[in-house]
């Protein structure tokens, strides 16, 4: 692009505050790459990636993990304190799944709104919720982080995150190769590397979004010092009585390679049973 050539680019996003605020991460790095560009913020855009369209790239990861939050005034700071009875608010069907295997003693009741409308719903004194469970990147790209109690992983109260939680993905036409270009500039290879092996695990177990399929990746060095990522994944029936966990290392220099790596660690899981419990909940949805 010359630098005397101004180019105005339409970023689409969610009209949610956290949507704007991410959005807005991905503007200003395209800004401070191509000073030249004007940039808006389009507030519609679809969940579902569209044919047309391909994930251009990710920006560098957020805190990925899940976090608990407790209400305010009350004196415990991680789940295992939490005594029973204690309700804990979240929609979503992972953590419901995780929390019934290893926290049977806690009652989930379901939680919706935005971030600010949930914190309300928490400290709200005649409120039911005892804690939240959320996503660390929501509350800190927010200014929340004050909020968080405890951070969640499978050493830490034993949660494992959603496939791509704390990545921002930047979606673009698949014919617009000056728009790639643009985004693969301000894109990061270890956060796509790794979302990307996440995303081709979720493809491959055919789970959805919505399945109780939780996940971490991290970068870690061989003997040799060689970079790998170690993939952990856990498959959790939705009562929490089954579960198929797995931990792998792998080669992954390459989206490719990443994507392999995701298939490989989802047909493992496959094998060890995690594709009878996705067909069991399934099964009871379409009843």
């Amino acid at each position: 692009m010359a630098s005397t050539e101004r180019k105005t680019y339409t970023i689409g996003t969610r009209k949610s505050p956290l949507a704007l605020v991410q959005t807005d991460l991905v503007r200003r790095a395209l800004q401070t790459a191509y000073p030249n560009c004007d940039l808006k913020v389009h507030g519609h855009v679809p969940t579902q990636i569209p044919d047309a369209c391909v994930l251009g790239a990710m920006m560098p990861r957020e805190n990925p993990r899940d976090v608990l939050v407790i209400k305010k005034g009350l004196p415990w700071m991680t789940l295992a304190e939490l005594p029973a009875g204690s309700v804990v608010g979240t929609s979503s069907v992972r953590r419901t799944a995780q929390l019934a295997r290893h926290y049977p003693h806690l009652v989930v009741q379901d939680i919706r709104g935005n971030i600010d409308t949930r914190l309300a719903k928490l400290d709200a004194e005649d409120g039911p919720f005892t804690c939240l469970i959320m996503a660390a990147a929501g509350l800190l790209r927010t200014g929340h982080e004050n909020r968080v109690t405890q951070y969640l992983d499978s050493k830490n109260g034993k949660m494992l995150h959603a496939v791509g939680q704390g990545a921002l993905g930047i979606e673009v036409r698949t014919d617009d190769e000056v728009m790639k270009d643009m985004v693969n500039k301000i894109g990061d290879m270890p956060t796509t590397y790794a979302c990307m092996a996440e995303r081709n695990l979720l493809r491959t177990v055919e789970g959805g979004c919505s399945a109780p399929l939780g996940v971490e990746t991290e970068w870690i060095q061989d003997d040799n010092g060689k970079s790998l990522l170690r993939l952990r994944a856990i498959v959790v029936s939705v009562d929490g009585k089954e579960a198929v966990e797995l931990e792998k290392d792998g080669d992954v220099e390459s989206i490719e390679e990443a994507e392999a790596f995701g298939k490989q660690v989802a047909l493992e899981l496959i094998d060890k049973g995690a594709g009878k419990i996705l067909e069991e909940i399934q099964r009871q949805k379409r009843q």
